[in-house]
């Protein structure tokens, strides 16, 4: 099977699937290396599929129904994640992921789905009561997300509301 038609086809399976699918099963399903597959990934990503890589494997992120969508790369410390988030929600924006761009393991991520106050409450208190760092902790604060609005404009004013406070990178 050519590269083209495995990426394909690896696109198909994320689409039936809810939960993430680990490299080394896509890896053993097409008889190629992990490797290979790590590569296929990021040819699927720059081709545009919204694809995220979590720490359970890889997932092909639903299309929210009528939102718009925009990648924001942002820096900020620990402290200021619920800053950061309280800021989008309130504009009328979801959060649905988070991912770092990590020297040694590639893009790292995981689904948010952060809609409201209440999810970012318990967001933090899980944080919290797990003593697990967050993904900016492997990168000095810089990482991404995908986040949702209604239209562009609210997407340009959560935008414009986070350079003015200096979490929004270029």
């Amino acid at each position: 099977m050519d590269s083209e038609t495995r990426r394909q086809k690896i696109i198909e399976l994320l689409r039936g699937q809810e939960e993430p699918i680990s490299g080394s099963q896509l890896a053993e399903q097409f008889g190629v290396t992990r490797q290979v597959i790590v590569k296929d990934m990021g040819m699927i990503k720059a081709g545009g599929h919204p694809l995220l890589a979590t720490a359970k494997g890889y997932v092909l992120q639903k299309e929210t129904d009528g939102l718009c969508r925009r990648e924001i790369r942002v820096c900020h410390n620990r402290e200021q994640i619920g800053d950061e988030m309280r800021r989008i929600v309130d504009l009328g924006g979801y959060i649905l992921n988070t991912h770092v761009d990590h020297p040694i393991y590639g893009s790292v991520g995981e689904s948010l789905r952060i809609k409201s106050r209440r999810d970012i409450q318990n967001f933090l208190a899980k944080t919290e009561e797990t003593g697990c760092m967050p993904l900016l902790a492997l990168t000095n604060g810089v990482h991404s997300h995908t986040i949702a609005a209604e239209d562009e404009q609210t997407l340009d004013e959560i935008c414009m509301e986070l350079k003015n406070v200096g979490y929004l990178l270029k």
